[in-house]
């Protein structure tokens, strides 16, 4: 079952797969100057509203998909520096390019291949 992509990328869950999303965090600011009153309080001017960030958390095991062929291609994807579509479930989020990718390597085989990478990418919207 597709749970949601980001451009080409598809994150699921299925009986042979699993290349899921452990925690989303979204982030919305709003920007406003503030400006000195003589002997009164400060004003605020809004400015108006900045780009969204998002960040998100996933882990490949090597028991359901190749752990690193998962990662090359998020990086990949980065390396084109092209806007991805990111949508979870219902929710369309928007157009957002890949800012930062750390991936930690919990496990590896006798030949030190990864069995578990952790990863957290950084997305930034693309407006």
């Amino acid at each position: 079952m597709k749970i949601g992509v980001l451009g080409d990328i598809a994150f699921e869950v299925s009986e042979k797969y699993i290349n899921s999303i452990i925690e989303i965090k979204r982030q919305s600011n709003w920007k406003y100057a503030e400006h000195e009153i003589v002997k009164g309080k400060s004003r605020l001017q809004r400015l108006g509203r900045q780009l969204d960030t998002v960040t998100f958390t996933g882990r490949f095991v090597d028991y359901f998909c190749n752990p690193l062929s998962e990662i090359k291609r998020l990086k990949a994807e980065a390396e084109k520096k092209e806007p991805l579509v990111l949508v979870l479930g219902d929710e369309v989020f928007g157009d957002f390019v890949i800012e930062s990718i750390s991936e930690t390597w919990q496990e590896t085989d006798g030949v030190g291949n990864p069995r578990i990478i952790e990863f957290e990418v950084q997305l930034k919207e693309y407006f």
